[in-house]
Formats: C-alpha cells, sequence, structure tokens
C-alpha cells in the first residue's frame, strides 16, 4: 500500500539542540505536495503546541499548532475524559493553562501527574508525590525519556524521577506520551489513514520505533538526534527503513509510493 500519512518525531528528526536539521523543512514540504496527512509528534512537555509550531515556523518548518501531538495534549485529553478525578500535577509552569478544567488537589488526589520540570525535581515534590502515591493515588507520567539535548548540553530528562517513584512505590506509571499505545493510536485517529499506510519518522529506538511497531505502523529510522549519540539498539523490533537523514526522506517516498 503506498503511503498515505507520516507521523513526523521533532526534536533529533526535525530540529537538533535548538537548530533545524539540514533538509528537514523541505522533506515536510515535499510530503504535503504530495498530498500526504502529516502529524509532529513530541515527547517535549514544557512547552504548548502552539509553542512549538512557532519554533519550527521560526526554522521554515511549516507547522500547523492543531497538527502537533505532545504527551501533555494526550494526558490532558485523559484526564477530561475522567470527570471528577482529582490530580495533583508537577508539570511545567508554561503548561499550567493546558490543565484548566482538571480539578486539583495537592493534598489527597487521585492522580499524580509528573512531567519533566528539571530543578523543579527537589526532594521536598519527590517525597511529596511518594506519599501521595503510598495513600493510594495513581502514577501518570507523560514520559520517560531518560536525558535530551538542551542547546547548552545532554540534560536528564522525568523518566528517571518517575522510575524513582515507581520503586519506592510500587506503583507503575500510565505513560502518555511516546512510545505508549494511547499516543500513537490517538495520532493515528487524528490521520483518518490505514494504518500500514502510515509512516513514524524519527531517532528514537526506544520511543518513535518501538511505539510504531507496537501500534502496527511502518517505520523510519534516522541516523540524527539519539542514534548519533550511539542508541543503536532498541527494546522493541526493528525500523523497517533506515536514512542518514530526514533530509533522504523524498527518495524513500519515491521509491515506495506515495
Amino acid at each position: 500500500m503506498t503511503i498515505q500519512g507520516i507521523l513526523f518525531d521533532i526534536e533529533g528528526t526535525l530540529t537538533e539542540r535548538g537548530q533545524p536539521i539540514p533538509g528537514a523543512a523541505d522533506a515536510v514540504a515535499d510530503a504535503r505536495a504530495r498530498g500526504l496527512r502529516v502529524r509532529f509528534l513530541t515527547n517535549i512537555t514544557g512547552q504548548t503546541p502552539q509553542r512549538i509550531a512557532a519554533n519550527l515556523a521560526a526554522h521554515g518548518i511549516a507547522v500547523d499548532a492543531a497538527e502537533v501531538q505532545t504527551a501533555t495534549t494526550v494526558c490532558v485529553d485523559l484526564l477530561r475524559a475522567r470527570p471528577g478525578v482529582r490530580c495533583h500535577l508537577i508539570v511545567p509552569d508554561a503548561v499550567l493553562p493546558m490543565f484548566d478544567g482538571v480539578n486539583r488537589d495537592d493534598a489527597a488526589p487521585d492522580v499524580v501527574v509528573v512531567s519533566d520540570v528539571g530543578d523543579g525535581f527537589t526532594f521536598a515534590a519527590m517525597n511529596a508525590a511518594f506519599l501521595m502515591l503510598r495513600a493510594g493515588a495513581e502514577l501518570v507520567a507523560l514520559q520517560k525519556n531518560m536525558y535530551w539535548f538542551a542547546q547548552d548540553g545532554v540534560r536528564l530528562d522525568c523518566g528517571p524521577f518517575v522510575l524513582a517513584l515507581e520503586a519506592a512505590s510500587g506503583k507503575t506509571a500510565t505513560v502518555t506520551g511516546k512510545p505508549s499505545n494511547v499516543f500513537f493510536e490517538t495520532a493515528l485517529a487524528g490521520l483518518a489513514c490505514a494504518r500500514d499506510a502510515v509512516l513514524v519518522v524519527g531517532d528514537d529506538l526506544r520511543t518513535d520505533i518501538a511505539g510504531g511497531n507496537a501500534t502496527g505502523l511502518r517505520t523510519v529510522l534516522l541516523g540524527t538526534g539519539k542514534y548519533a549519540d550511539g542508541q543503536r539498539t532498541g527494546p522493541e523490533g526493528k525500523e523497517d527503513w533506515f536514512l542518514d537523514s530526514v533530509a533522504d526522506l523524498p527518495r524513500l517516498l519515491d521509491a515506495i509510493g506515495s
């Protein structure tokens, strides 16, 4: 079956350390020119879709905020689908408005939501979350990435802190970002394409490729981002195609049909 839609990762695929990857803008424009449906998927949790789209546009990559799906957007949708649920939020201030309408409870919540808050992962914040989990709260993690590439170097992501809470509390986090099934099924529903006619394009074997494989999508691993940093093996399967860079995507689409 020819390709009908593409799910593009962002960091490590279209941009890296705050700069556009050469050829990324042209690759996205080429996909649009072919009439393909596109979405932009990310575990970036400290920015709204509007901010992410604006950042990409500043690099010449044309993206509408409605095409951006983040771990945060999926989390908010899941929480809003549970009327009355009370949540303790460990999320960046920049995305707090996205949780408007979600009930807050910082004493005895039903759910503890953990995102990447950087320096906000203090002992006090972690211990408070641990005590809430011990008292019966569920644990929801927007993602469990181990690290990410900031403009000034490599930084821990929220994954290590989520793992610490899991180990201490005995709870297993529900993950709303990549590689979770709910994340990729949400993206697929947004495209409204046949499952085997969708490409997942990304640099991360553990999130992009593993999530795409588990959802029955076709996958393209890129030699940029985390792959270039040495992540050469993943826990779930293998990509369908490997490309040095997203700049090579138009040639792949010519070869397999779109």
